[in-house]
Protein backbone atom coordinates (compact mmCIF):
# COMPACT_ATOMS: atom_id res chain seq x y z
CA UNK A 1 0.00 0.00 0.00
CA UNK A 2 1.37 3.44 -0.98
CA UNK A 3 1.23 6.07 1.75
CA UNK A 4 0.94 9.82 0.97
CA UNK A 5 4.58 10.20 1.99
CA UNK A 6 5.73 7.42 -0.34
CA UNK A 7 3.58 8.78 -3.15
CA UNK A 8 5.27 12.18 -2.86
CA UNK A 9 8.68 10.55 -2.96
CA UNK A 10 7.83 8.55 -6.07
CA UNK A 11 6.43 11.65 -7.82
CA UNK A 12 9.57 13.64 -7.05
CA UNK A 13 11.77 10.84 -8.43
CA UNK A 14 9.69 10.68 -11.61
CA UNK A 15 10.00 14.45 -12.16
CA UNK A 16 13.77 14.30 -11.70
CA UNK A 17 14.00 11.40 -14.15
CA UNK A 18 11.97 13.30 -16.77
CA UNK A 19 14.05 16.45 -16.29
CA UNK A 20 17.19 14.48 -17.11
CA UNK A 21 15.94 14.02 -20.69
CA UNK A 22 15.09 17.69 -21.34
CA UNK A 23 18.62 18.87 -22.33
CA UNK A 24 19.04 16.01 -24.84
CA UNK A 25 15.65 16.70 -26.42
CA UNK A 26 16.34 20.42 -26.65
CA UNK A 27 19.78 19.78 -28.20
CA UNK A 28 18.45 17.41 -30.82
CA UNK A 29 15.90 19.94 -32.05
CA UNK A 30 17.80 23.17 -31.99
CA UNK A 31 21.54 22.73 -31.56
CA UNK A 32 22.58 21.57 -35.00
CA UNK A 33 23.94 18.25 -36.18
CA UNK A 34 24.32 15.31 -33.83
CA UNK A 35 27.73 13.78 -33.01
CA UNK A 36 26.85 10.79 -35.20
CA UNK A 37 26.00 13.06 -38.14
CA UNK A 38 29.23 15.01 -37.65
CA UNK A 39 31.24 11.79 -37.62
CA UNK A 40 29.57 10.69 -40.87
CA UNK A 41 29.46 14.00 -42.75
CA UNK A 42 31.42 16.69 -40.88
CA UNK A 43 34.41 18.52 -42.29
CA UNK A 44 35.56 19.89 -45.63
CA UNK A 45 34.20 18.90 -49.04
CA UNK A 46 35.65 20.17 -52.31
CA UNK A 47 35.58 19.84 -56.08
CA UNK A 48 39.32 19.16 -55.79
CA UNK A 49 40.57 18.38 -52.27
CA UNK A 50 44.21 18.90 -53.29
CA UNK A 51 43.50 22.43 -54.58
CA UNK A 52 43.06 24.98 -51.76
CA UNK A 53 41.50 27.49 -54.17
CA UNK A 54 38.79 25.12 -55.45
CA UNK A 55 35.11 25.67 -54.53
CA UNK A 56 34.52 24.23 -51.06
CA UNK A 57 31.73 23.19 -48.69
CA UNK A 58 32.02 22.91 -44.91
CA UNK A 59 29.77 20.84 -42.67
CA UNK A 60 29.93 22.12 -39.09
CA UNK A 61 27.85 21.20 -36.07
CA UNK A 62 26.07 24.59 -36.07
CA UNK A 63 26.27 25.67 -39.73
CA UNK A 64 26.74 24.72 -43.39
CA UNK A 65 29.08 26.84 -45.52
CA UNK A 66 29.53 27.09 -49.29
CA UNK A 67 32.39 29.24 -50.58
CA UNK A 68 34.44 30.00 -53.64
CA UNK A 69 36.93 32.86 -53.69
CA UNK A 70 35.32 35.83 -51.92
CA UNK A 71 31.81 34.35 -52.18
CA UNK A 72 30.58 32.76 -48.94
CA UNK A 73 27.05 31.59 -48.09
CA UNK A 74 26.27 30.35 -44.56
CA UNK A 75 23.28 28.25 -43.51
CA UNK A 76 22.30 28.13 -39.84
CA UNK A 77 20.72 25.43 -37.64
CA UNK A 78 21.51 22.43 -39.86
CA UNK A 79 19.56 19.20 -39.49
CA UNK A 80 19.42 15.84 -41.24
CA UNK A 81 16.54 14.58 -43.38
CA UNK A 82 16.61 11.04 -44.77
CA UNK A 83 13.15 11.51 -46.32
CA UNK A 84 13.99 14.74 -48.19
CA UNK A 85 12.29 13.53 -51.37
CA UNK A 86 9.07 12.53 -49.60
CA UNK A 87 7.11 9.88 -51.47
CA UNK A 88 9.21 10.34 -54.63
CA UNK A 89 11.98 7.89 -55.45
CA UNK A 90 15.30 9.45 -54.34
CA UNK A 91 18.20 9.59 -56.81
CA UNK A 92 20.56 6.63 -56.99
CA UNK A 93 23.08 6.45 -54.11
CA UNK A 94 21.29 9.20 -52.12
CA UNK A 95 22.22 9.00 -48.41
CA UNK A 96 20.88 12.02 -46.54
CA UNK A 97 19.97 15.71 -46.89
CA UNK A 98 21.68 18.25 -44.62
CA UNK A 99 19.24 21.17 -44.46
CA UNK A 100 19.88 24.73 -43.21
CA UNK A 101 18.43 28.25 -43.42
CA UNK A 102 20.25 31.24 -44.92
CA UNK A 103 18.91 34.34 -43.13
CA UNK A 104 15.66 35.33 -44.88
CA UNK A 105 16.72 33.85 -48.21
CA UNK A 106 15.42 30.37 -47.47
CA UNK A 107 16.89 26.89 -47.45
CA UNK A 108 20.35 25.69 -48.47
CA UNK A 109 20.60 21.90 -48.57
CA UNK A 110 23.60 19.63 -49.02
CA UNK A 111 22.46 16.37 -50.70
CA UNK A 112 24.89 13.64 -49.66
CA UNK A 113 25.53 10.61 -51.87
CA UNK A 114 27.46 7.48 -51.00
CA UNK A 115 28.86 5.23 -53.72
CA UNK A 116 31.91 3.13 -54.52
CA UNK A 117 33.97 6.21 -55.42
CA UNK A 118 33.32 7.78 -52.02
CA UNK A 119 30.97 10.35 -50.48
CA UNK A 120 29.92 13.41 -52.46
CA UNK A 121 27.54 16.38 -52.13
CA UNK A 122 25.44 18.36 -54.58
CA UNK A 123 23.64 21.59 -53.69
CA UNK A 124 19.93 22.32 -53.56
CA UNK A 125 18.64 25.76 -52.54
CA UNK A 126 15.69 28.12 -52.53
CA UNK A 127 15.76 30.51 -55.47
CA UNK A 128 17.13 33.56 -53.53
CA UNK A 129 19.89 31.41 -52.02
CA UNK A 130 20.67 29.81 -55.38
CA UNK A 131 21.15 33.35 -56.69
CA UNK A 132 23.69 34.05 -53.93
CA UNK A 133 25.55 30.82 -54.67
CA UNK A 134 25.54 31.32 -58.44
CA UNK A 135 25.11 28.65 -61.14
CA UNK A 136 28.79 27.71 -61.07
CA UNK A 137 28.57 26.49 -57.44
CA UNK A 138 25.11 24.96 -57.81
CA UNK A 139 26.06 22.60 -60.64
CA UNK A 140 29.25 21.16 -59.11
CA UNK A 141 29.84 17.92 -57.18
CA UNK A 142 31.91 18.14 -53.98
CA UNK A 143 33.95 15.23 -52.60
CA UNK A 144 34.70 14.61 -48.93
CA UNK A 145 38.20 15.65 -47.94
CA UNK A 146 38.17 14.72 -44.21
CA UNK A 147 37.67 11.53 -42.25
CA UNK A 148 37.86 7.88 -43.19
CA UNK A 149 36.00 8.50 -46.48
CA UNK A 150 38.61 11.03 -47.67
CA UNK A 151 38.38 11.47 -51.45
CA UNK A 152 41.15 13.87 -52.45
CA UNK A 153 41.53 11.84 -55.65
CA UNK A 154 38.48 9.61 -56.21
CA UNK A 155 39.39 6.22 -57.66
CA UNK A 156 38.94 5.83 -61.37
CA UNK A 157 35.65 4.51 -62.69
CA UNK A 158 35.55 1.24 -64.65
CA UNK A 159 36.89 1.39 -68.19
CA UNK A 160 34.60 3.14 -70.65
CA UNK A 161 34.05 -0.11 -72.52
CA UNK A 162 32.24 -1.52 -69.47
CA UNK A 163 29.98 1.50 -68.99
CA UNK A 164 26.52 2.02 -70.41
CA UNK A 165 26.28 4.71 -73.08
CA UNK A 166 24.94 8.06 -71.86
CA UNK A 167 21.26 8.77 -72.50
CA UNK A 168 22.12 11.54 -74.96
CA UNK A 169 23.68 9.08 -77.40
CA UNK A 170 27.09 8.81 -79.03
CA UNK A 171 30.13 10.97 -78.18
CA UNK A 172 29.98 12.47 -81.66
CA UNK A 173 26.36 13.53 -81.19
CA UNK A 174 27.09 15.03 -77.77
CA UNK A 175 30.14 16.91 -79.09
CA UNK A 176 27.95 18.65 -81.67
CA UNK A 177 25.03 19.20 -79.28
CA UNK A 178 23.94 22.58 -77.92
CA UNK A 179 24.82 21.83 -74.27
CA UNK A 180 28.52 21.28 -74.93
CA UNK A 181 28.70 24.18 -77.38
CA UNK A 182 27.10 26.55 -74.87
CA UNK A 183 29.54 25.48 -72.14
CA UNK A 184 32.51 25.88 -74.50
CA UNK A 185 31.41 29.35 -75.62
CA UNK A 186 31.01 30.46 -72.02
CA UNK A 187 34.48 29.12 -71.14
CA UNK A 188 36.10 31.01 -74.02
CA UNK A 189 34.39 34.30 -73.18
CA UNK A 190 32.53 36.74 -75.40
CA UNK A 191 35.70 38.45 -76.67
CA UNK A 192 36.89 35.33 -78.48
CA UNK A 193 35.90 35.48 -82.16
CA UNK A 194 38.27 33.09 -83.93
CA UNK A 195 35.72 31.04 -85.92
CA UNK A 196 37.43 27.63 -85.89
CA UNK A 197 37.95 27.87 -82.13
CA UNK A 198 34.51 29.20 -81.18
CA UNK A 199 32.56 26.76 -83.35
CA UNK A 200 34.90 23.74 -83.05
CA UNK A 201 34.23 23.07 -86.70
CA UNK A 202 37.67 22.27 -88.11
CA UNK A 203 39.21 18.82 -88.75
CA UNK A 204 38.80 16.56 -85.74
CA UNK A 205 39.48 13.00 -84.59
CA UNK A 206 36.48 10.97 -83.44
CA UNK A 207 35.21 12.28 -80.04
CA UNK A 208 35.66 9.75 -77.23
CA UNK A 209 35.04 9.12 -73.54
CA UNK A 210 38.02 9.44 -71.17
CA UNK A 211 38.24 9.15 -67.37
CA UNK A 212 40.50 11.65 -65.61
CA UNK A 213 40.96 11.60 -61.80
CA UNK A 214 37.73 9.67 -61.39
CA UNK A 215 35.56 11.92 -63.57
CA UNK A 216 34.27 10.80 -66.95
CA UNK A 217 34.68 13.41 -69.70
CA UNK A 218 33.91 13.67 -73.37
CA UNK A 219 37.16 14.46 -75.18
CA UNK A 220 36.80 16.52 -78.35
CA UNK A 221 39.96 17.47 -80.25
CA UNK A 222 39.78 19.85 -83.25
CA UNK A 223 41.99 22.22 -85.22
CA UNK A 224 42.09 25.13 -87.63
CA UNK A 225 41.54 24.06 -91.25
CA UNK A 226 44.82 23.77 -93.21
CA UNK A 227 46.88 24.67 -90.11
CA UNK A 228 46.36 21.85 -87.62
CA UNK A 229 49.91 21.59 -86.30
CA UNK A 230 50.11 25.15 -85.00
CA UNK A 231 46.45 25.93 -84.26
CA UNK A 232 44.55 23.21 -82.43
CA UNK A 233 42.70 22.47 -79.21
CA UNK A 234 41.12 19.86 -76.97
CA UNK A 235 37.97 20.18 -74.85
CA UNK A 236 36.99 18.01 -71.86
CA UNK A 237 33.25 18.08 -71.12
CA UNK A 238 31.62 16.64 -67.98
CA UNK A 239 28.07 15.90 -69.07
CA UNK A 240 26.77 15.50 -65.51
CA UNK A 241 27.87 18.87 -64.13
CA UNK A 242 28.15 20.86 -67.38
CA UNK A 243 31.77 21.77 -66.61
CA UNK A 244 34.18 22.10 -69.53
CA UNK A 245 37.95 22.57 -69.62
CA UNK A 246 40.30 22.92 -72.53
CA UNK A 247 43.78 23.57 -73.86
CA UNK A 248 44.25 25.72 -76.96
CA UNK A 249 47.42 26.10 -79.01
CA UNK A 250 47.74 29.11 -81.31
CA UNK A 251 51.00 30.11 -82.93
CA UNK A 252 53.04 27.78 -80.71
CA UNK A 253 51.48 29.16 -77.48
CA UNK A 254 49.34 26.99 -75.19
CA UNK A 255 46.44 28.47 -73.17
CA UNK A 256 44.17 26.76 -70.64
CA UNK A 257 40.42 27.34 -71.01
CA UNK A 258 37.66 27.12 -68.39
CA UNK A 259 39.89 27.63 -65.31
CA UNK A 260 40.69 23.92 -64.77
CA UNK A 261 41.77 22.83 -61.26
CA UNK A 262 45.52 22.86 -60.76
CA UNK A 263 45.65 19.06 -60.59
CA UNK A 264 43.90 18.76 -63.96
CA UNK A 265 46.30 20.97 -65.94
CA UNK A 266 49.00 18.28 -66.42
CA UNK A 267 46.30 15.84 -67.58
CA UNK A 268 45.11 18.35 -70.18
CA UNK A 269 48.69 18.75 -71.40
CA UNK A 270 49.08 14.97 -71.64
CA UNK A 271 45.84 14.53 -73.59
CA UNK A 272 46.73 17.42 -75.89
CA UNK A 273 50.09 15.83 -76.72
CA UNK A 274 48.43 12.49 -77.42
CA UNK A 275 46.05 14.15 -79.88
CA UNK A 276 48.26 16.71 -81.62
CA UNK A 277 51.88 15.61 -81.23
CA UNK A 278 52.10 11.84 -80.92
CA UNK A 279 49.55 11.29 -83.68
CA UNK A 280 50.66 14.07 -86.02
Amino acid sequence: MTTPKNHSALLAAALLSAAAFVPAAAWSQGSGLSPDAMAAYGGRWSTSCADASAPTLQVRQDMLIAESGKRRVVGQKPETAHSFFGNSQPPAHFDVALMSNVDKGGAMTFLVYREARGQSITLDAAKPVAGQLGPDLMKLRYWRCDGAARAATPPAEPAAANQSPPPTGSPAALAQGPAMQKAWRAALGTRENDRWLVRREGPAPEPQWVTVDGTRYLLHAFCKPHDCHDNNAIALYDQGSGRIYGLVQRNDKNTLVGAPPQALAPQLEKLWREQWRQKN
